[in-house]
């Protein structure tokens, strides 16, 4: 029987609650890369894409220079306070979605500049196409 992505997520977030408060930040970014790979590798139920897709990927790489150094800065903090950082941990961790970042720093303030960005393009898209 195979996973959702969401049943995979649940299960390898309920792995890295397992693993001691040392090595949680090494294992919520293997968790992370585990799944970047798996979602190159494989599909998930039609169901769960559906789902998936309807939340905007943000991606970090994406955003603006000014936000990308501040969730940088963020990153390192968490990682040095789980002994975990590396530049190759940085770099991993500055590669993800904004969402695969969420067991690591506080996200929602970035969540919410994207999403209020989006809706202002979507406000103007809207008065420009009348």
């Amino acid at each position: 029987m195979g996973f959702t992505k969401r049943e995979l997520i649940e299960f390898l977030d309920g792995l890295v609650e397992l693993a001691s408060e040392e090595n949680k930040a090494k294992a919520i970014l293997a968790k992370e890369k585990f799944v970047s790979d798996f979602e190159n590798t494989y599909r998930y139920e039609k169901e769960v894409i559906t789902e998936i897709t309807k939340l905007p990927p943000h991606y970090i790489a994406a955003m603006p220079d000014a936000v990308q150094e501040e969730i940088r800065q963020k990153v390192i903090a968490a990682l040095t306070e789980h002994g975990e950082c590396t530049p190759e941990n940085v770099d991993r961790a500055m590669s993800f979605k904004i969402y695969d970042l969420e067991d690591l720093i506080d996200i929602r303030e970035y969540v919410e500049r994207m999403e209020a960005e989006q809706r202002k393009k979507a406000e103007q898209k809207r008065r420009g196409g009348r």
